[in-house]
């Protein structure tokens, strides 16, 4: 790989769109100066490293007046995406747990309060971290002793190979996408067939009863072909694109919102459970050991959250993309 368009790479990400060429000139010629004339990748690395945390690059170029200073901006932004996550994650698990024994009566009113709050409150609690942190460094920035320095953020130029290397996408998660797609089509329309209760015989395992309800799998197929034409374009999309854009993050996010929604819905119908099903499992579990409004809740908890993360990790493999036209150093 060539380290110093890697590195320019991840700094002018930090810069509006309007100063990234100009500003990876600039590097360009700052790095240029102090290599020399047939560098080797230990030197290339080792001035790279000398250059600093790309994001304290950065900030040293904006215009205007500082709310945090380049010195205390990557400790700042590494403190921010560990905290907010984190507690986010706990926020959301512990309105799911609290929620679910309101799964009940009208379900879809239910699940659309239940996704309203959680949206509001992940909300709110995201927005008061990022200003309590932000107000924390401010006024560190402002207030702290004269000649006191900023703590020194750990760097390590190897990172810029996993970063190139995840906004990659490989010919096999590409084709295993499309893979499963097919897969589940042929559960989906044989789903009576192949998922149900099992008892063991003499003859081996015989289905007791199916789970689901196949008459309605079938009155809402079209639905379910929607959402599995998003998912054949972005198979191909990333087979042909071979690495994330932010267009293909967007698409991405659409198809999670489509799916998610679509399992949702499937799972807060009435008629998704075959009747026998239902009977069955009325006639052999004790009353209080499984529900019906704790299965969904968790199936509610599970999509949601499966959509929310693979949304926002194809946004930050979008990241890695370049967002510059590269000008190569002559020597390297």
């Amino acid at each position: 790989m060539n380290w110093i368009d890697a590195y320019i790479e991840e700094v002018v990400k930090h810069v509006p769109a309007n100063r990234r060429e100009s500003l990876a000139e600039s590097l360009q010629q700052e790095i240029k100066t102090k290599l020399p004339a047939d560098p080797t990748e230990t030197e290339m690395k080792r001035v790279l490293e000398e250059m600093g945390h790309p994001a304290a690059v950065a900030a040293q170029y904006k215009e205007g007046q500082y709310l945090i200073g380049p010195g205390m901006f990557p400790l700042y932004v590494s403190i921010v995406k560990l905290v907010v996550p984190i507690v986010m994650a706990v926020v959301f698990f512990g309105l799911v747990i609290a929620s679910i024994p309101t799964f009940s009566g009208p379900i879809l009113p239910t699940v659309g309060t239940f996704l309203t709050n959680v949206f509001d409150t992940l909300w709110n609690v995201g927005i008061q971290l990022v200003f309590w942190i932000t107000l924390i460094f401010f006024l560190i920035e402002r207030y702290a002793p004269q000649g006191s320095k900023a703590p020194v953020m750990k760097w390590d130029v190897n990172t810029l190979r996993e970063r190139e290397r995840g906004g990659r996408i490989s010919k096999f998660d590409a084709g295993f996408g499309l893979f499963w797609t097919a897969v589940w089509f042929g559960v989906y329309v044989n789903a009576e067939r192949l998922i149900g209760i099992y008892e063991s015989t003499a003859e081996g395992f015989t289905m007791v009863t199916p789970v689901f309800n196949q008459s309605f799998l079938f009155d809402v197929i079209w639905l379910f072909l929607l959402v599995v034409l998003l998912q054949v374009v972005l198979g191909v999309w990333k087979w042909i694109k071979g690495r994330w854009s932010y267009a293909l993050a967007s698409y991405n996010l659409i198809y999670n919102v489509a799916s998610a929604t679509f399992i949702i819905w499937m799972a807060s119908s009435a008629r998704l459970l075959d009747a026998r099903f239902v009977n069955w499992m009325e006639a052999n579990v004790p009353n209080g050991v499984f529900s019906f409004n704790w299965v969904f809740g968790l199936v509610v908890a599970i999509t949601i959250l499966a959509a929310v993360f693979d949304s926002i990790d194809g946004f930050r493999k979008a990241r890695k993309a370049p967002t510059y036209r590269k000008h190569h150093i002559a020597h390297t």
